[in-house]
């Protein structure tokens, strides 16, 4: 009994860093430590392990979650009293489904109306398709979300004066109805309308909205168009705050302060797959925010980040695709963690087609579990004092401020991106990561790694229609309209217009420039996994035309241990391009493997084995098979060294598959000797 109320009132030693240093260094026998230190694509430097000494320096850990500079967060009592909101983005066929959709959806969990004007379905031209999106649909108890693109006044005037026909009072609506004309740009390469008018419209609609819709934002900075274009998180943050910086500057300019336009413009970030750095990202957003509109002479609450936060679709994959309702839920998660405002989850189908009932429940729940059931909104800035996050939250912090200041010394965003520094900069980045796709160094599972080719293809519904924007437009009334833009009365004009019944496609004609804005070099939109679903597309069209997928067959030597480990390493790395890979339990011999090879009758052959069995078999193997059958193909599973590589190349040999090898480029080899047609 002593022993034990002894044991239970002593203290374990702590050991110091040094002697956790020492363990290490035993445990990699012989390597140093620095082996198990690894480089972000945002050129940040991870530990193995972070201790108190890393985040003595940062100032903002004696901060509390509501006050500046708001790395913990903008509200004081975090999700406690207002959780964040389901908001996911909702499109559908027909103004009318899409009603149906809302209220289905909203009767199920979702807390806000959320509609990308650019990915909705259908054209919203009249204000008689408004009131069939919004029957019975009580605005004044959601917010909602209008991502409206480059240009927010055609849908603004046709969706005030919708809620005034309702008599729906304006200062009831919560959220925002936004334009971003740079993210269109980056998207596009080019603006409807000149840049300088896209200002004068955006200070215009914020002063009308300061005055008739003061809980609307009207400016939404989205940071996805960097991010699909594989940028890094410093990027993502650096030229969104770029852009609204841009804004603000644009909108002092024209007559509006500091406080009235930051506290107008929101920000929209995807979060991607790297689970810490997503946290930070979210978290150093909201101090290098802090930081821009202080420079302006902001107030407090003007410095207060409003922030939406979307699952990537950058990192989902059309192959295996219920894989990514689990990308999505740790995205999420990730999104929940960094203390974002609303949340947008993509359905798991979404890099296939239009989301159905089933993938869009399953989104919205992923979100209601996080809230409801896992409790994660229970505590306030969970990730507040790890050391790793707060110190990836200061250098995250750190990089896009600096990135940010270069930007403001190239004269803004706009420069920037005509003159191609931010397309140069994600380029960068983005071929990076292409490379290590290819390679497999960067692991997709289900598309470069555990392909699983017994997956049935995914069925495809109806795709999403746009009706052409080039019908029935009043020529007499555009040009009408022209002349009363003119005058830059922009949102009383738009709004006159609606009530004379002209459509939404009249007033985007009207406010077209004449001239020619100026262009720039648009960054690509894609996903990490398309090189390889390329080739898994190539391999099953070569199925369907000649009833067999590609096909390698397998020289396994000696036993199944003997060779085991790279027969599975070079099954997993064909399947990856949708090639059938055909095996056997190894052989004993020169002379079996020699004969059950030309029994098979194939074009490609990849000998698996030990080093030591190498030596002497497969310059053998190699010199009766390309004796029996010249056009063959013969590899070897493994890396060996140049001498040896030099004697089996001599033999016959045509290449060497290991870890190192670049996949993809192996695999698109393979299939233009096999014939298999790619579309490049």
């Amino acid at each position: 009994m002593t022993e034990i109320s002894t044991m239970k009132n002593g203290l374990f030693p702590i050991p110091s860093y040094e002697e956790w240093k020492q363990e290490v260094e035993k445990s990699l026998k012989g390597k140093p430590i620095e082996k198990l230190y690894s480089t972000t694509y945002e050129n940040v430097r991870i530990q193995p392990i972070y201790t108190r000494q890393d985040i003595e320096s940062l100032e903002h850990l004696e901060q509390l979650p509501g006050f500046a500079d708001y790395v913990r967060g903008t509200e004081v009592n975090g999700y406690l009293q207002q959780p964040w909101f389901i908001s996911q983005e909702l499109s559908a066929a027909s103004a009318k489904e899409w009603n149906e959709m809302v209220k289905h959806d909203i009767a199920r969990g979702q807390t806000a109306i959320h509609l990308v004007l650019d990915r909705l379905g259908f054209l919203v031209t009249t204000l008689e398709d408004v009131e069939t999106m919004f029957s019975g649909i009580d605005l004044r108890h959601y917010p909602i979300r209008v991502d409206a693109g480059a240009c927010s006044l055609p849908f603004l005037a046709l969706f005030a004066t919708y809620l005034q026909k309702q008599q729906v009072p304006l200062e009831a609506l919560h959220g925002e109805i936004g334009m971003d004309p740079l993210g269109g740009l980056v998207q596009k390469g080019q603006l409807p309308v000149l840049l300088e008018d896209s200002y004068d419209m955006m200070a215009d609609v914020t002063k009308w909205a300061m005055e008739h819709m003061p809980n609307i934002r009207t400016v939404i900075v989205h940071g996805e168009s960097y991010h699909n274009g594989g940028a890094n998180a410093v990027q993502e943050l650096a030229f969104a705050f770029a852009a609204a910086a841009e804004y603000i500057s644009e909108c002092l300019d024209r007559g509006l302060e500091i406080d009235d336009i930051a506290q107008r413009i929101s920000f929209s970030f995807a979060i991607g797959s790297n689970f810490f750095m997503e946290i930070a990202k979210l978290r150093a957003a909201r101090v290098v925010w802090s930081n821009i509109v202080q420079a302006f002479g902001g107030s407090e609450d003007a410095q207060k980040l409003t922030m939406h936060a979307r699952t990537s679709y950058f990192t989902k994959t059309i192959y295996d695709p219920y894989v990514n309702m689990l990308r999505a839920t740790s995205e999420a998660f990730a999104a929940v963690v960094g203390g974002m405002n609303s949340l947008h989850v993509s359905p798991f189908d979404e890099a296939i087609q239009p989301a159905d009932e089933f993938s869009r429940r399953i989104a919205r729940n992923t979100q209601l579990i996080l809230l409801e059931e896992a409790h994660i909104g229970r505590v306030i800035d969970p990730a507040g004092g790890s050391y790793y996050v707060e110190t990836l939250t200061a250098q995250v912090a750190r990089e896009t401020w600096k990135l940010f200041q270069q930007i403001e010394a190239k004269g803004g965003m706009t420069k920037a991106l005509e003159e191609g520094f931010v397309q140069s900069e994600v380029n960068q980045v983005a071929a990076q990561r292409d490379r290590n796709v290819k390679t497999c160094k960067e692991k997709i599972v289900g598309t470069n790694v555990y392909a699983n080719l017994a997956e049935p293809t995914a069925q495809l519904h109806r795709k999403h229609a746009c009706i052409s924007a080039e019908q029935s437009l009043d020529k007499e009334r555009i040009d009408q309209l022209k002349k009363e833009f003119t005058a830059k009365q922009w949102v009383k004009t738009a709004l006159s217009a609606v009530s004379q019944r002209a459509t939404v496609q009249e007033i985007e004609k009207a406010l077209k420039s004449s001239g020619l804005s100026f262009c720039i070099q648009p960054i690509p939109q894609w996903r990490l996994a398309e090189p390889f679903e390329q080739l898994r597309k190539a391999a099953e069209a070569h199925l369907a035309t000649s009833g067999k997928r590609p096909t390698v067959r397998l020289i396994n030597l000696g036993p199944i241990p003997n060779h085991k480990a790279r027969a599975d390493f070079i099954t997993g790395f064909f399947e990856a391009g949708g090639f059938e890979v055909v095996k056997n339990d190894g052989y004993m011999s020169v002379q079996e493997a020699v004969q059950e090879a030309l029994r098979l009758n194939g074009s490609h052959y990849i000998i698996c084995g030990t080093d030591e069995s190498y030596i002497e078999t497969v310059p053998l193997i190699a010199t009766e098979l390309k004796k029996a059958q010249s056009h063959i193909k013969l590899y070897v599973a493994g890396k060996q060294n140049p001498d040896r590589e030099a004697m089996f190349t001599q033999a016959g040999i045509d290449g060497f598959i290991h870890i190192g090898s670049n996949c993809y480029e192996t695999l698109v080899t393979v299939m233009k000797e096999m014939g298999v047609a790619l579309d490049e």
